[in-house]
């Protein structure tokens, strides 16, 4: 079998030098350059390179010492990113990056900054993972392997389209619980286990166990070929998002079809500060008014997608505006355009994810003694 050829850029030698030499050793041919320009030539030109490792950040080589000396390339990764994949759909592209880190030191926000610069670098077209330099200088062993782990399998874009996330509902257990469970399908090491061994067990009775029982719940996004899980705190587990996504993944799991219908819905009204309103205050134009219109670009005030008043008393479809606001939520977080993240089925009178969706175990910390 004939090892595929890889494209490093990267503009630093040091750097361009240590991608070079493990994935040689690993039996690659690999084409190596700290000009961006450069990359995008031989990536356009040469069909037989498959992957392509690229810096995200790159500077004109060679690089001075003073940072306010240094000089920008034309092309950033991204940018060389966009150059490759308008020409070839075909290339796997993997992007080495150290801008988290650096656009977050000294933010209070700096998790949420870094978990956002990841997921949208994630999302680009064709890539197929993201991987931070401060991981390969503290374990360059474990992250050269993953990577060329991630080369080796099969090709994870056959279609040439962007990548597919998944959103899991991870269920977390104490320390000592997930500990057994883990011995009890035979997976002690990892950090992560799916329900579906279980299901398999017990059934439904046994997946509700693991819902009840669970100490937390919390929402991630995986993305194909990546190894690590981003968190999605903005969506908190009381919410009808959380409501909504668990479902689909219940469903998901038991090998049913993810779809969610107006009768799955347990929709409970929108607390007011407003005095003298009843129940019939959900019919008010009013107080949907927030979510339910948006203006276009000449001004004029249109009703929101996802979003239908039926009959005089302009009473909206809980469910779908349920769903536009998911929507909303998802394409904050780069998972894709939001009309496109659900689909509507008419047969089935309900909503479709254009995602995939799982329920995973993981172990939380046990609580402090006396607290």
């Amino acid at each position: 079998m004939v090892e595929p050829n890889i494209l490093i850029l990267d503009d630093e030698d040091a750097w361009l030098y240590q991608h070079r030499g493990h994935l040689e050793d690993a039996g690659f041919n690999c084409y190596a350059t700290r000009l961006a320009k450069e990359a995008i030539k031989i990536a356009k030109t040469n069909p037989s390179i498959k992957f392509a490792i690229i810096d995200e950040i790159l500077y004109e080589p060679p690089i001075p010492i003073d940072p306010k000396a240094r000089e920008l390339q034309r092309w950033q990764g991204q940018g060389v990113v966009r150059e490759i994949t308008a020409q070839r759909l075909d290339i796997q592209i993997i992007v080495v990056t150290s801008a988290p880190q650096i656009s977050s030191e000294g933010s209070v926000n700096s998790n949420q900054a870094f978990r956002h610069e990841t997921k949208r670098l994630r999302r680009q077209k064709c890539v197929i993972d993201i991987v931070h330099k401060q991981d390969i200088e503290e374990d360059p062993e474990e992250t050269y392997d993953w990577i060329i782990e991630l080369i080796k399998k099969p090709n994870l874009l056959p279609s040439a389209t962007t990548v597919k996330p998944k959103i899991l509902i991870g269920l977390g257990f104490t320390q000592d619980e997930y500990k057994a469970m883990s011995e009890q399908v035979n997976m002690e090491r990892k950090k992560r286990l799916p329900i579906a061994p279980f299901y398999k067990m017990g059934g439904d009775r046994v997946l509700a166990s693991f819902i009840e029982r669970a100490k937390e719940k919390t929402v991630w996004v995986e993305m194909p070929g990546s190894k690590t899980l981003d968190k999605v705190v903005e969506i908190k587990n009381t919410s009808s998002a959380n409501q909504i996504l668990e479902i689909l993944a219940l469903k998901e799991e038991k090998n049913r079809l993810a779809i969610i219908c107006e009768q799955d819905y347990q929709y409970s009204p929108r607390k007011t500060k407003r005095r003298n309103i009843n129940e019939a205050s959900v019919y008010d134009s009013r107080s949907v008014r927030d979510f339910a219109f948006e203006y276009t670009e000449d001004g004029r005030r249109r009703t929101s997608t996802g979003v239908q008043f039926e009959g005089s008393a302009q009473q909206t479809n809980r469910l779908k505006v349920a769903i536009h606001r998911l929507s909303k939520k998802l394409s904050k977080l780069n998972l894709g355009a939001a009309r496109q993240l659900f689909e509507y089925k008419l047969e089935h009178k309900g909503y479709q994810p254009n995602f995939d969706l799982g329920i995973i175990l993981y172990a939380v910390k046990s609580p402090i003694r006396g607290k």
